[in-house]
Formats: structure tokens, C-alpha cells, sequence
């Protein structure tokens, strides 16, 4: 995946994980709901795979 793509994937899924928080009630408190748990996971397997990215262009651990 390019950086430019692989980026866009990150906030495409930080843009569902806030959408979905923001519609609903059920996942306030660090709670996901059963429809917000992948949706949540998603978000945060691309975040951790963009700060890998970062970190290795960096040199840092």
C-alpha cells in the first residue's frame, strides 16, 4: 500500500470510528456496541499501522 493510500485508508476509518461514536449512544465510555467494535478496531489497526510507518521512516523505536 503506498503512503498516500495508506493514509487515506487511516482517516477514512477514523471518519467511521467518530461518525458511528458520535450516532451512537451505546458506544460512549470506551464501550463499543456490537456494530461499533469492528468498526472501532478497524480504526485502530490503520492508526497502528501508520505510526509503524512513521516511527520506521524516523529511526525511532
Amino acid at each position: 500500500m503506498s503512503r498516500d493510500s495508506e493514509l487515506i485508508a487511516y482517516m477514512k476509518a477514523f471518519e467511521a470510528s467518530t461518525t458511528h461514536v458520535g450516532a451512537c449512544t451505546a458506544c460512549q465510555n470506551d464501550q463499543p456496541c456490537t456494530v461499533g467494535a469492528p468498526i472501532h478496531a478497524a480504526f485502530i489497526a490503520r492508526q497502528d499501522a501508520w505510526n509503524k510507518r512513521v516511527r520506521a521512516g524516523r529511526k525511532q523505536p
